[in-house]
């Protein structure tokens, strides 16, 4: 691959240009990969199926969660990445169901069990809240950046 030219590196951006992240020649900002020296300037898009996937196990998903603790109690928490809960639960319903013998498990093991739904459920919902705010943080961040950088340029336009 070819060195950048000694005008490119010494030459300013224009407002729909970059500089490459490796070897720093003026690029067109939506390249993917840099012309001068090869090196992937972004991450290559996502399918949908990979965007379903990792969204499906962030966790934050209300009905995962509760079709998950209905299998088991304990285990829609650990998918909401709440390990000591998760253990509570699954620890209390098999104490609950132990105690089955002794007649008081046949009201407290169906109890246990819906409450662990219950929780997984809401716990869930406020996990997928969480994400939506950090997605929308992360979102403003660069729109931020974004403007900035459109005020510096129209600026720097304006003392021309």
């Amino acid at each position: 691959m070819s060195s950048p030219s000694a005008d490119d590196s010494t030459r300013e951006r224009g407002p729909d240009e970059a500089f490459c992240r490796d070897c720093g020649a003026v690029i067109d900002a939506r390249a993917e990969i840099c012309p001068e020296c090869g090196v992937r300037q972004r991450d290559p898009p996502k399918s949908s199926v990979d965007s379903a996937l990792d969204d499906l196990f962030d966790g934050g998903n209300p009905f995962v969660a509760a079709v998950l603790s209905a299998i088991f109690p304990g285990l829609g928490q650990l998918y909401n990445r709440e390990l000591e809960r998760g253990l509570v639960f699954a620890v209390g319903f098999i104490v609950a169901s132990v105690s089955v013998m002794v007649l008081i498990g046949f009201l407290l093991a169906p109890a246990v069990w819906l409450y662990a739904v219950y929780d997984a459920y809401t716990r869930a919902e406020l996990r997928a809240e969480e994400l939506r705010r950090e997605a929308e943080g992360d979102r403003e961040t660069e729109i931020s950046v974004s403007e900035a950088a459109d005020d510096e340029t129209s600026t720097g336009e304006r003392e021309e």
